[in-house]
C-alpha cells in the first residue's frame, strides 16, 4: 500500500515544483502566460487492469482486462489549473488467485463519479520554452514593437498549442453491483450485495488538436477504492485499478466575430483654400410674374362683387397682397394682369357663360379702380364650365387632404373634405360621363343620374364651389438696383433682384461674414434651379465648414470641372481621400 501513496506524493510534489518554477519564470517572461482551455466535454472508451489484494505489480501483465465508458465535462479557470467532473461506467472482471478464471465468467458492474483538479503541464513547459526564445534571436525586441511582439507570440502559440498534457487528482465515489449474477474466483469470501465505496484517483491525460473544436486523447489513471469494491473485504484498505482510455474531446469555443475592417483615418484638410465663386450673367429685362387663384363668392346668378359677402374679404385681401407685392417699389411697372374666370357646370351652359364672363369683368373693374390701372393692362379670359378641374378632382381624390369645405386642383396645395365611399365607388362612371364629347347640358343631366344622384349631390355641395374661381397672373418690370438698395431688398423683396445683383450685394460684405453668407444662400433659394447660384452657395458653405449643406447645393451645380474640384475639397476636409496642396489648390492623390 505504501507504493501507492509514494507514487501519489511524488507526482503531486512534481506538480507544485513545476508551478513554482513557472512562477519564477513568469517574472522574466510575462508576454506568453499560457492559455486557458475553454469549457470542454470528453467521451472516452477504455480498458481496466485490476490490481487487487493478492496480486503483486510484477504480474501486471497477467491482470484481467475490463471495459468501460467515460464521460466528463471540464474547464480551466486559470492557464494552469482547472476542474473536471467525470462519470465512469465499467463492466469488470477481477481475480486474486494465481490462475485466472475462464473469460466467460466476468460481468459485474461499477459506476464511478469523480471531481478532479487538473494541472496543465504543457503550459508550464510552454513558458519555459518562451523564456529560452526571449534570449535567442528568433524573437527579438518585443518591447520596442508591440504589434510585432503580438504577431510573434501568436505564431509561437499556434505551433505549440496542438498537444496538451494535463495531470489530475480526484475524489469521488463508486457504486458496484451484479455480484449475484456471475461466479467470481477469489480465495477469500466476497459479498454479493451492491456496494457504495469512496474513491480516489490520479493520472495523466494527453490530447492532440485535430480541428479547431476537436481533440483526440489518451488517458492513463490509477484508481483507488475503499475495500469491498469487488465485494471482498481483506487486510488492505484499498482496491486498485489501472485505467487506460482513448476518446475525443470537444471544445466549446465561442464563435469569433469577424474583425471589423480597420478604419484608415486620413489627414483632414483644416483650412479651406480659395474657391472659385462664379459671377452670374447680367439679366436684361427684369420681368417678373405672380400667379394666384381667387375664390370669390357671388349671390346666385349675379356677377357683382360684394367685398363683405361670405369669404370675399379674405379672397380680395389675397389678390391685393399679390398686387402690392408686385408694386413694392415706385419704379415697378405692371405690364399685364391676366384674369381667367371659371364657372361650375350645374346650370345651363349659356347662363354659365354669362356668369364666367361677367364675374371676370367685375374683378378687373375692382382692381382697376383700386390701383388706378389702365384698362389696356388687363387681359380677360373665361371658361363657362370647369369640366377639366372636375375630372382632375375625380382622378386624384384619393390623394387629397381634408382642409375646409372647398378644393382646387393644385399639385402643391389641395383642399377638400373627405370623399365618401359612394363617390369613390362610382368614380369611373363619373369620369366617363365628364369625358364624353356632347352637349354640356346633356352631359350634366347624365352626371346627375350616376349612382341614383347621390354622388352628384355631394359634388355639388363640396366640389362645385371650387370650380367657381378666377386665376390671375400679374406681370411687372423691375428696374436695376444699386448695391445699397439691394442690401435692403434682399431681405424684404428678393424677387426684385437679379442673381447678379444679389452676388454684388454679397461681395459688398467681408468674405465669410454672416451677411455675405446670407446673400449667397438667399440667391440660391430665390433661384433654386440655377447652377451658378447653387455652385456659389456650395462654395460659401465649404468656406464656413458647413459641409453637409455644401454637398446638397453641389448636387444642383452641374457636372463641371469647378464643381468636381469643390467636391474634392469637401472630401479632403472630411478625410475621405489622400490629398496635397499645389499652388494653394487641393490635388487628390487617390
Amino acid at each position: 500500500m505504501k507504493k501507492y501513496f509514494y507514487l501519489l506524493f511524488t507526482l503531486y510534489s512534481s506538480l507544485f515544483t513545476l508551478q513554482a518554477q513557472t512562477t519564477s519564470d513568469s517574472i522574466v517572461v510575462d508576454t506568453v502566460r499560457g492559455e486557458k482551455d475553454p469549457f470542454y466535454m470528453q467521451l472516452y472508451l477504455g480498458v481496466n487492469k485490476s490490481a487487487n489484494e493478492n496480486l503483486p505489480w510484477t504480474e501486471f501483465t497477467k491482470y484481467p482486462w475490463s471495459t468501460g465508458i467515460f464521460f466528463a465535462i471540464g474547464h480551466e479557470f486559470k492557464p494552469l489549473w482547472g476542474w473536471r467532473a467525470a462519470l465512469r461506467i465499467n463492466r469488470n472482471k477481477s481475480r486474486n488467485v494465481p490462475v485466472c478464471e475462464t473469460y466467460d465468467v466476468w460481468g459485474w458492474n461499477s459506476t464511478s463519479l469523480f471531481a478532479d483538479v487538473t494541472f496543465d503541464i504543457t503550459d508550464v513547459f510552454r513558458r519555459s520554452r518562451h523564456k529560452t526564445r526571449r534570449s535567442s534571436t528568433e524573437i527579438d525586441d518585443y518591447d520596442d514593437d508591440p504589434e510585432t511582439e503580438k504577431l510573434q507570440v501568436d505564431s509561437v502559440r499556434r505551433r505549440s498549442n496542438r498537444f496538451n498534457l494535463k495531470a489530475f487528482v480526484g475524489v469521488g465515489g463508486a457504486y458496484t453491483w451484479s455480484f449475484d449474477k456471475v461466479p467470481l474466483s477469489y480465495t477469500h469470501p466476497y459479498s454479493r450485495a451492491s456496494q457504495l465505496v469512496p474513491a480516489f484517483r490520479i493520472g495523466l491525460t494527453a490530447t492532440y488538436r485535430v480541428a479547431e473544436r476537436w481533440r483526440v486523447g489518451l488517458e492513463l489513471s490509477q484508481n483507488m477504492y475503499g475495500d469491498r469494491f469487488n465485494g471482498v473485504a481483506y487486510d488492505t484498505p484499498l482496491d486498485t485499478r489501472t485505467n487506460l482510455k482513448v476518446g475525443v474531446t470537444y471544445l466549446f469555443i465561442k464563435k469569433k466575430k469577424p474583425a471589423p475592417k480597420p478604419v484608415v483615418r486620413k489627414v483632414k484638410l483644416k483650412k479651406c483654400p480659395p474657391l472659385p465663386l462664379i459671377m452670374p450673367d447680367m439679366e436684361g429685362d427684369k420681368l417678373r410674374r405672380i400667379h394666384g387663384h381667387a375664390f370669390l363668392d357671388f349671390p346666385v346668378n349675379e356677377t357683382v362683387i360684394y367685398p363683405d359677402y361670405r369669404n370675399n374679404p379674405q379672397e380680395l385681401a389675397k389678390i391685393q397682397a399679390s398686387v402690392d407685392s408686385a408694386m413694392f417699389d415706385r419704379s415697378v411697372v405692371i405690364t399685364r394682369i391676366t384674369l381667367h374666370g371659371y364657372a361650375s357646370p350645374e346650370s345651363p351652359y349659356s347662363n354659365n357663360t354669362r356668369l364666367a364672363k361677367g364675374r371676370t369683368e367685375s374683378l378687373k373693374n375692382y382692381l382697376r379702380r383700386k390701383y388706378s390701372l389702365d384698362t389696356d393692362v388687363f387681359n380677360c379670359e373665361y371658361t363657362p364650365e370647369d369640366w377639366e378641374n372636375l375630372k382632375g378632382f375625380l382622378t386624384d381624390m384619393d390623394l387629397r387632404r381634408v382642409k375646409g369645405d372647398f378644393w382646387y386642383d393644385n399639385k402643391v396645395f389641395v383642399e377638400t373634405p373627405e370623399v365618401p365611399s359612394y363617390v369613390i365607388e362610382h368614380r369611373d362612371e363619373l369620369l366617363r360621363v365628364c369625358g364624353r364629347e356632347m352637349d354640356p347640358d346633356a352631359r350634366e343631366e347624365l352626371l346627375k343620374r350616376v349612382g341614383g344622384g347621390e354622388p352628384y349631390r355631394w359634388l355639388l355641395a363640396n366640389v362645385y364651389p371650387g370650380l367657381r374661381h378666377t386665376d390671375y397672373i400679374i406681370e411687372y418690370r423691375v428696374r436695376p438696383f444699386s448695391v445699397e438698395k439691394g442690401r435692403r431688398l434682399i431681405y424684404t423683396h428678393p424677387e426684385g433682384l437679379s442673381l447678379e445683383e444679389m452676388f454684388n450685394v454679397a461681395k459688398s460684405y467681408e468674405e465669410g461674414s454672416d451677411d455675405w453668407l446670407d446673400a449667397i444662400l438667399i440667391a440660391a433659394k430665390q433661384y433654386p434651379n440655377d447652377q451658378t447660384a447653387n455652385f456659389n452657395a456650395a462654395c460659401a458653405c465649404v468656406m464656413r465648414m458647413r459641409l453637409n449643406d455644401a454637398k446638397k447645393y453641389l448636387q444642383k451645380s452641374g457636372d463641371t470641372r469647378s464643381a468636381q474640384y469643390v467636391s474634392n475639397v469637401i472630401k479632403a476636409m472630411e478625410g475621405e481621400v489622400n490629398w496635397k496642396l499645389e499652388r494653394n489648390r487641393v490635388v487628390v492623390l487617390d
